[in-house]
């Protein structure tokens, strides 16, 4: 089986880290229709760091702004 590898942009948010955090900003992921290849999310200090892979990275970054999260530039 044949495997590819991609090139893909994620973008990072810092949220503050408490229970239910990731559940609202995925809920909201969710609410706009945006699919995400990838996510993950850990603690970082007294905050907790949420990483995202979108499946279209200019429309999710629109997205973010819009909904007034604080989104780092695409790596």
């Amino acid at each position: 089986m044949a495997e590819t590898i991609t090139r893909v942009d994620y973008f990072y948010i810092e949220t503050p880290n408490k229970p239910g955090e990731a559940a609202r900003v995925l809920s909201a992921i969710k609410a706009a229709g945006h699919n995400l290849l990838a996510f993950s999310g850990f603690p970082k200090g007294r905050r907790a760091q949420l990483d995202f892979i979108p499946a279209d990275p200019v429309a999710f970054a629109k997205c973010a702004k819009k909904a007034g999260c604080k989104l780092s530039k695409k790596k």
